[in-house]
């Protein structure tokens, strides 16, 4: 653990753009700095939520545990995210577990002063309001997928999620394991290898050591709408 400036952190793309620089004079002093191995658990399902995940640089995995090794990921995040918005003003509990994909930096941000800047600024709490809201509708999203969608359309969802709101790129590297994309989209592993291997065949992506890119945006669009 590391305590290191939050100054460079201020950026109008996330909540800090809003803060002055004493405001993020109360962040610095208030926060740890934590680097966090690939599969290292960051917070765990019941655990006592006593501040706010910054996600700095990487990428994690929010899920609700299940029986016999069978989660289901709610939602995935990567750098320059906050997680754990809802413990803030809730039961103070992470109603979840959340786990590094890859090697993160996260910033752990202590509640009380998390409070305290969202009482006295208004556009602060704003823009913690709107990730809040964001991160609600990934959920909603996310259910409703996996509700209503046979296994393709999951997958092109899940897909299509990956490359816009994570990856940011029609090409990326997977860093997902193969059990976290079936935990994704709630199918087996053998399940989501056989979807991929399906749309591959058809063109559809290509599937390459360990990058995947979208080759038709309009097909994998059409499946995840029709599901």
């Amino acid at each position: 653990m590391e305590n290191t400036s939050c100054l460079p952190c201020k950026s109008e793309s996330n909540c800090f753009g809003a803060l002055s620089d004493s405001e993020l004079e109360m962040i610095d002093k208030s926060k740890v700095v934590v680097t966090f191995k690939k599969g290292e658990t960051i917070a765990k399902q019941g655990s006592f939520a006593s501040g706010l995940i910054y996600i700095k640089e990487g990428m994690v995995k929010l899920y609700k545990e299940g029986p016999d090794n069978n989660n289901l990921i709610l939602n995935i995040f990567g750098s320059d995210e906050l997680v754990g918005i809802s413990s803030i003003y809730g039961d103070n509990v992470f109603n979840y577990s959340i786990v590094a994909i890859e090697k993160s930096e996260i910033y752990l941000i202590e509640l009380a002063v998390l409070k305290e800047l969202i009482q006295t600024n208004a556009k602060f709490a704003t823009a913690v309001l709107q990730r809040s809201n964001r991160n609600t509708l990934r959920a909603y999203n996310q259910m409703y997928s996996l509700t209503h969608k046979q296994l393709n359309g999951r997958m092109a969802s899940a897909l299509i999620f990956l490359a816009n709101e994570v990856y940011q790129s029609n090409r990326f590297k997977l860093t997902l394991s193969r059990k976290d994309l079936a935990d994704f989209t709630g199918m087996s592993t053998m399940g989501a290898i056989r979807v991929l291997n399906t749309f591959k065949t058809d063109k559809i992506i290509s599937d390459e050591k360990g990058y995947i890119e979208i080759l038709d945006y309009n097909a994998i669009k059409v499946i995840a709408k029709v599901g």
